[in-house]
């Protein structure tokens, strides 16, 4: 029992994490015990034993189907940002050394997405903006479901499908060209903020992809918006364009 307690603990204080990812890579019975504190009522104790159990288990293939399994519960019951974070992080790691496996689910997580609650929607899109920054071709048929999301009558799934594409952006330009002409229509959005995340979504591309900084920054000197929010992000965004260009 006092052994027990010892590792609550030391997960609760996030104290000598990295001597019990050494045990638990060491010793399966060791991890076991880690397992049992993913159920944990705490969430930092859940986010702690989920950092090891992620570590100790590269070399584990035989544990990766299991532990994504119950990646999917935890990330439903989450209510705190950095446990989900913690989750978001671990699918990423499980995306490197396990593609495969993480592919299987990932038609699940989008329609957890699609079809949760409020709580359940900011949850799967953590996860499938790690899944994009990593290995977007695990995606497939999600693509699809991007496009519609951008001409959704839904704010949130138009900002929702921002944040993707700018995690998309990560990966070059064959995964975020489809979506320009979808973009730059949202540029006159009815709605301020879809228009403000979209300018920072361009801005976002630009640096990581400088051969669209032409077409990007001439979409933006013919903005004549009304909004001071928008205006001041069409201001910040060219001249963070002119910094670039400067830098080149």
């Amino acid at each position: 029992m006092e052994k027990e307690l010892d590792i609550r603990e030391a997960l609760a204080t996030g104290k000598h994490i990295n001597e019990i990812i050494i045990q638990a890579t060491l010793n399966k019975e060791f991890l076991k015990e880690v397992l049992h504190y993913l159920d944990d009522d705490l969430w930092i104790v859940q986010k702690n034993a989920l950092r090891v159990v992620v570590e100790a288990i590269r070399e584990m293939p035989d544990l990766h189907e299991s532990l994504i399994t119950k990646l999917l519960v935890m990330l439903r019951k989450s209510e705190a940002i950095p446990l989900t974070q913690e989750i978001a992080r671990a699918f990423g790691v499980l995306v490197e050394i396990n593609p495969e496996k993480v592919a299987k689910v990932v038609p699940a997580i989008f329609a957890n997405y699609r079809v949760g609650d409020p709580k359940i929607k900011v949850n799967m899109a953590y996860v499938l903006e790690e899944i994009m920054r990593v290995n977007p071709s695990l995606l497939g048929n999600v693509f699809r479901d991007i496009g519609y999301m951008l001409t959704s009558k839904d704010t949130t799934d138009k900002l929702t499908a921002l944040n993707f594409i700018s995690a998309l952006g990560e990966n070059g330009l064959r995964y975020i060209s489809p979506f320009l002409p979808k973009l730059f229509t949202l540029l006159y959005d009815k709605d301020e903020i879809v228009r403000a995340s979209t300018v920072e979504t361009l801005i976002h591309i630009v640096e990581l992809n400088p051969k669209l900084r032409k077409i990007i920054r001439s979409k933006l000197e013919e903005m004549d918006d009304r909004s001071d929010l928008v205006t001041k992000k069409v201001k910040e965004g060219l001249t963070r364009l002119i910094i670039i260009e400067r830098g080149r």
